[in-house]
């Protein structure tokens, strides 16, 4: 399951397996042309629609920082898993998302920490809780990327050193 898939560009990698959950309307449109599975939900009110343990898996990227609860989110993620299941959740990884420009995001309702997030997790009931740090893509990286020959290492480097970094939170149920 594809939390907050957007245009559909992960449930695409494998189609046949993944389906996903979106709420605004253009993106809908999008994933329903590509002939994608997926229906419209409002993460913050109809989790509760979902199957109980039904996934094997989850995906929600960028999408946590944005909901009324993250403590309900996560529950609701350990609800819909298989006991065997593994959520995997991406987030900006505050204090180093630069809080001036995540506050001007009006979308944005929880600046959350790495140990924050750790925390929400654990009292969600999770087990095998791994949480990592990755680069941050931003519109025309990967066009500069391949412009210049620039190493997704290097990138990484360079905002390591801006204070430019992501939580990747991966954890099984």
């Amino acid at each position: 399951m594809d939390i907050g898939c957007a245009t559909g560009n992960f449930i695409a990698t494998h189609p046949e397996i993944i389906e996903g959950v979106e709420v605004d309307e253009d993106s809908l449109k999008i994933c329903q042309e590509r002939g994608l599975r997926v229906k419209k939900l409002d993460v913050d009110k109809e989790m509760k629609s979902l199957p109980s343990d039904y996934y094997g898996g989850v995906y929600a990227k960028q999408i946590i920082e944005h909901l009324d609860s993250p403590p309900d989110f996560l529950q609701e993620i350990k609800r819909i898993l298989k006991p065997s299941g593994r959520a995997i959740i991406l987030t900006p990884n505050c204090p180093y998302a630069l809080k001036k420009y995540f506050w001007q995001d009006p979308t944005y309702k929880h600046l959350l920490t790495r140990q924050d997030l750790e925390s929400l997790v654990a009292k969600a009931g999770f087990s095998q809780i791994k949480i990592e740090e990755d680069f941050r893509c931003f519109l025309g990286l990967g066009r500069l990327m391949r412009l210049f020959r620039i190493k997704p290492e290097v990138v990484r480097l360079i905002q390591k050193k801006l204070g430019i970094r992501g939580v990747i939170l991966d954890f099984g149920a």
